[in-house]
């Protein structure tokens, strides 16, 4: 069987090509979950597709009760080391189980799935893991702002004489992109594929699964949603 695109992506090349979104960057959507949800500090929280656990541990440094999973074992690795003492563990996001007071889906950690009924398993594994009244925040790309902005091919020279080419192309309702790292030692190929849910689409997905969504906003310095936004954000509470 043909692997998933993500279980062959997120390794070490991953961490080199996105080297750049650095902590400042991560701070400026904490700030607004601080703000718009205001957790209290006996919260249990969950970081969705963490990464590295870069949103994590800034969590972690207010006092706040955060576990963050990740199907890469490289970058669970990674973040053990670079943040020592954050709750990492490695999990499939369709699998997740516990008593939670807010999950977190951040940065476009969603619509991987071929299927879509896998993505909806994980919205569904959202609604079972959150205590009554729980919170949902997800962050996803604008699919119209991806469609009126794309760039179909980059090139960028990175250190140690690495050469990354990206070729994107939009086909059959998601965004793919190809990811070729040339160096010296020769050449890797990677592929990327996301589901370009609409914001209706994902308001949907998340009504029809017990979640109902109370704000939208457009970017992470909250700004009211329209179609010209770069950012689907959306804060969902756990229906009874």
């Amino acid at each position: 069987m043909e692997k998933e695109w993500f279980s062959e992506w997120f390794d070490e090349n991953y961490l080199l090509i996105y080297k750049h979104r650095n902590m400042e960057d991560a701070g400026s959507q904490f700030y607004l979950i601080l703000k718009e949800v205001v957790p209290e500090k006996g919260w249990k929280i969950l970081d969705l597709a963490c990464g590295e656990g870069r949103y994590s541990s800034l969590f972690k440094n207010r006092g706040y009760n955060i576990t963050g999973i990740d199907l890469s074992e490289i970058l669970i690795k990674s973040g053990k080391k670079k943040f020592p003492g954050l709750k990492l563990e490695v999990c499939d996001m369709r699998k997740i189980s516990g008593n939670f007071d807010l999950i977190l889906s951040l940065f476009t950690s969603f619509g991987y799935f071929e299927d879509e009924k896998e993505d909806r398993k994980v919205i569904s594994g959202v609604y079972n893991s959150l205590n009554p009244g729980g919170l949902f925040w997800i962050d996803f790309f604008n699919s119209e702002y991806i469609k009126n902005t794309l760039i179909r091919t980059s090139i960028t020279r990175i250190n140690k004489g690495v050469i990354v080419k990206e070729e994107r192309e939009i086909t059959g309702g998601r965004i793919n992109k190809k990811i070729i790292f040339e160096s010296d030692s020769g050449k890797k190929e990677y592929f990327e594929s996301v589901r370009m849910y609409t914001k209706n689409d994902l308001v949907e997905m998340m009504n029809s699964n017990g979640l109902k969504a109370e704000k939208i906003f457009g970017d992470y310095a909250g700004s009211e949603w329209d179609e010209r936004s770069e950012r689907v954000i959306i804060v969902c509470r756990k229906q009874a």
